[in-house]
């Protein structure tokens, strides 16, 4: 039973009462933010979060489909705030975007709202969306060139948006000034003002009827039970030292275009955590790193992962996790390095390698817990006039992929990135009514699953027709160094956008292409990443890889040579040769083609990049 100042006992039914009230109130706010946003990366895409903090910045609770990349960095956002105001008055509300002090980067916008208690600070609401343009020299912000952070859009430290109930007129307009598409973004901040003042009265609803000393407590005693939770379930695992690594494709802006390290060491001492970064590589020139928030939203995020009975995080997670870092390193970059393409860089693979560091500590606990790499986040940004309307539009777009496979089973797939998980697709009937594009296809790439015993799940088609000019921006990853398998599993297949193939001019864009123009009757191929596979594939169920042939995604050629798995046509679709199958299974087990090796780049990839498993 939990325990007041006063001596007054909680009892657990409130406690859990309230815990979930917490939630509602967080679900309730995103809800109104997505009906009332106008952008479609908030509205359709639901690339946003609400959070409860306490008077000291301290994380209570979020959203059920908010995002994990946009959490763990609320508490540095708070912390950073109280720095900058030096004080707070009833009606204040802050907004905040400075990926160095608290953010993630610039597009994730939050909006901050003290809360009082009979004249006292009691707590604080955060409302965050991804806008799909903050400015800079490139439509969408997202600036694969940039050198420097000026070059990606507009940097806000906490600033009054409201002051004492009355709009700051002055921090609208320089907002105003400094963005495309304004109307928009002005749409998506009113949203997010709704959405945070929707939280404080909920929540001064609950004060009123439970008495501000008891949601007070109980905000702290869920905090207590969640860090009692992973502290016990950190204690079940071996003591040890267990690393991974993982690159980035490369380092577009440097000469010799190299690959760019990130390096884990996760140390377990009884029932407390460390992650070692001190070995990944130093800050790259161009936007691939984040700074030290969210490098502990992606510990977080990963870490959560692997303990899914403790959602939702909280600060009893986020104190009991210690996180080293080297400040100027690609994992803890320093202003004015860029930033804004973190989220497909050093994001996805910190994320990826702490999933693969509990994975190894696991391995003799519950292998039910090891997670082969995902899809990553290719951000594609369009922009231009509508050929029907007129209309300017701006517009950020992301693909679906294959999850890595588990230890017990196969990844799913044309799902998004795990760390947005929250997020959905943009439907194409909204997407073909403010873009210049229409779609041409929505189907899985067969070849982009990572085989294994366990394949990864399959990547996405989303290809399209530009029906008007427009410029086209992408800022992505891991079309070379693809999301890597475990335990002898191979990689998911890599990241492609390519302008009109099959034709005489087709050219591969890759994932650093900058203000390229589109003209109307182009044809571009976006798709995604498949999932790492988990295990041999030549142990894969036989019925299995005739399944997936019967389905189409194979080949019996390549079920032969690769998961040594003969199949004869039946009128069904394939059945297994038990008695073939046998014969190509007992010569070379573990011979693999070039390129489907474990810790190997899939052919869909480039190169071949070694790696720990």
């Amino acid at each position: 039973m939990s325990r007041v100042a006063d001596g007054k006992n909680i009892d657990p039914i409130t406690v859990e009462v309230l815990s979930s009230a917490f939630r509602a109130i967080c679900d309730e706010a995103s809800a109104l933010l997505a009906k009332g946003a106008y952008g479609a990366t908030i509205s359709e895409g639901h690339d946003h979060s609400g959070s409860l903090l306490t008077r000291e910045g301290r994380l209570v609770a979020h959203g059920r489909r908010d995002q994990a990349a946009h959490l763990g960095t609320f508490e540095e956002s708070i912390r950073t705030t109280i720095e900058h105001a030096g004080g707070f008055r009833e009606g204040d509300v802050f907004v905040f975007n400075d990926p160095y002090h608290g953010g993630t980067h610039q597009p994730d916008v939050k909006v901050i709202r003290p809360v009082f208690v009979d004249g006292s600070l009691f707590a604080f609401t955060i409302s965050c969306g991804h806008w799909a343009d903050v400015g800079g020299p490139i439509p969408g912000s997202f600036n694969p060139l940039a050198r420097e952070c000026f070059a990606e859009g507009l940097r806000i430290p906490p600033m009054l948006l409201v002051d004492q109930g009355r709009p700051v007129r002055s921090t609208f307009e320089i907002i105003k000034a400094n963005v495309r598409v304004p109307d928009e973004r002005m749409a998506d901040l009113h949203a997010q003002q709704r959405a945070a003042e929707l939280m404080e009265r909920r929540l001064l609803e609950y004060v009123a009827q439970f008495g501000a000393d008891v949601v007070e407590h109980t905000m702290y005693a869920l905090m207590d039970r969640s860090e009692v939770l992973l502290r016990e379930g950190i204690r079940e695992l071996p003591d040890g030292t267990y690393e991974f690594e993982d690159f980035g494709d490369c380092d577009v802006l440097h000469p010799d275009k190299p690959r760019i390290r990130v390096h884990v060491s996760m140390t377990i001492y009884g029932d407390q955590v460390s992650f070692d970064f001190s070995k990944s590589d130093p800050a790259p020139i161009s936007p691939f790193g984040f700074a030290r928030p969210a490098l502990l939203s992606s510990v977080y995020d990963g870490t959560m992962h692997c303990f899914p009975h403790l959602v939702p995080l909280n600060h009893g997670i986020t104190r009991s996790i210690e996180v080293v870092s080297v400040p100027g390193s690609c994992v803890d970059v320093l202003p004015p390095t860029p930033v804004l393409g973190f989220a497909s860089g050093a994001y996805e693979k910190v994320a990826a390698a702490v999933m693969a560091c509990w994975a190894q500590a696991f391995a003799t606990v519950d292998p039910t817990r090891m997670h082969a790499a995902t899809v990553n986040l290719a951000n594609l940004a369009l922009s231009g006039d509508h050929p029907e309307t007129g209309v300017p539009f701006v517009s950020y777009l992301w693909n679906e992929g294959g999850q890595g496979a588990r230890s017990y089973k196969d990844g799913n797939s044309f799902q998004l990135m795990i760390f947005i998980g929250g997020a959905t697709n943009q439907p194409i009937e909204v997407l073909e009514r403010l873009n210049a594009i229409r779609a041409l296809s929505c189907e899985a790439v067969g070849a982009s699953a990572g085989h294994g015993t366990y394949r990864g799940g399959f990547g996405i088609d989303r290809s399209f027709e530009a029906t008007g000019d427009m410029i086209l921006t992408m800022h992505g990853d891991r079309a070379e160094v693809t999301p890597f398998g475990l335990a002898g599993g191979c990689n998911g297949g890599g990241n492609v956008l390519v302008l009109n193939p099959g034709t005489e001019s087709e050219r591969w864009l890759g994932m650093h292409a900058v203000g390229e123009h589109i003209r109307k009757g182009d044809v571009l191929r976006y798709s995604s990443n498949g999932g790492g596979g988990f295990g041999p594939p030549r142990e894969r169920a036989p019925e299995a890889v005739a399944r997936d042939v019967t389905e189409g995604y194979f080949s019996a050629g390549l079920a032969a040579e690769i998961y040594g798995v003969a199949l004869t046509e039946t009128e069904s679709g394939y059945a297994v040769d038990k008695e073939a199958t046998a014969e190509l299974r007992a010569n070379g087990m573990d011979d693999l083609p070039e390129g489907y090796g474990p810790g190997e780049v899939h052919p869909m990839g480039r190169n071949v990049v070694p790696r720990t498993a």
